[in-house]
């Protein structure tokens, strides 16, 4: 019987030994030595040190930019109520003649001796306190006296000092000296004010006139190395904030003249604040606003940082003179 043809033995088939070591001539991948964790280190660390600066002026330039428009919209209402009183600038805060006396109608009713700023706000629709206060010694809803209130908008408050809202220790002041010293010469005599009311004609040089700024308060008269920080409803002369809203211009008369602290003693003045890298906030009489440094506002100020009584106030008389306002 035929049998099939005999089939051809299969072949032997290579076997394949897996093996771990890498082909000749090639090197295994390894981690990262030592030197190289270190190199990317220092370059992530040069990166931050260059960004964490660049970050905070951008912050701190977002601040200045707001404070511009805050008294950029304290401009408008400057001249709407010039316009509304018969040519006449603000007081810069009504006179105390009894504990009811003197008010103004604001908007949200009526309240007891407001700030250039509550008048202001007022003649542009922004009210400056939730639940303004007729008298002195009554309350409002937040625990604060009728003449120590907080401000309710932040278009009253700087945002590089977001904690000075108090009406007395603010953070924007008035050129009261020569646009609106509304404190009595003599108290029995209620329409005795030393400098006020002042017509907007009688000024000759708005656009070259302060009206409202950055202010340290009376922290001015200390040097740096001693002023203490900022406290609501405090009344030390040496703390940032105090008398916040009389902005004393560069030369005051400190016998026949006025200051924030005219009557203390010792007597301190309040100054410009350069709290936006080293510049101060200004809005001008005729409305616009710019950075300004203490010195080109024309403050002497010592090595130590005490501003003197002895500047120039050209920038701040209205008559473009140099001249120290006395009664």
């Amino acid at each position: 019987m035929a049998g099939r043809p005999p089939q051809p033995a299969p072949r032997a088939q290579k076997q394949s030994v897996a093996t771990n070591r890498p082909p000749r001539g090639l090197v295994a991948p390894s981690g990262f030595t030592l030197i190289e964790l270190l190199v990317v280190v220092s370059i992530i660390a040069l990166l931050i040190s260059i960004l964490i600066p660049t970050l905070r002026n951008a912050r701190n330039q977002a601040k200045a930019a707001v404070c511009a428009s805050n008294l950029h919209v304290l401009g408008q209402g400057m001249s709407t109520y010039a316009q509304n009183h018969a040519d006449v600038l603000p007081p810069g805060r009504l006179p105390k003649i009894d504990d009811c006396n003197a008010y103004a109608v604001i908007r949200g009713g009526r309240k007891y001796r407001p700030t250039f700023l509550a008048v202001l706000g007022a003649e542009v629709g922004l009210p400056a306190f939730d639940d303004p206060q007729p008298c002195g010694s009554t309350f409002d809803r937040f625990g604060e006296k009728g003449d120590r209130q907080n401000y309710a908008s932040s278009a009253y408050v700087c945002p590089a000092v977001p904690s000075w809202t108090d009406e007395r220790n603010g953070a924007y002041a008035y050129n009261y000296q020569f646009l609106g010293n509304s404190r009595l010469r003599d108290p029995a005599v209620l329409d005795s004010y030393r400098n006020w009311p002042v017509p907007l004609s009688r000024i000759r040089s708005p656009g070259a006139t302060v009206a409202v700024g950055d202010c340290m308060g009376t922290a001015a008269s200390w040097p740096r190395n001693q002023r203490r920080e900022y406290e609501n409803n405090a009344r030390d002369a040496d703390r940032f904030g105090n008398e916040g809203f009389n902005l004393d211009p560069p030369r005051v008369d400190a016998v026949n003249g006025e200051m924030a602290n005219f009557d203390a003693t010792p007597q301190s003045r309040s100054a410009a604040d350069p709290r936006h890298r080293g510049r101060a906030s200004i809005l001008w009489l005729d409305g616009h606003t710019d950075p300004q440094t203490l010195g080109g506002l024309g403050y002497s100020v010592n090595p130590d940082g005490v501003v003197t009584f002895d500047g120039d106030n050209t920038l701040w008389s209205g008559t473009h003179q140099d001249t120290a306002w006395t009664p």
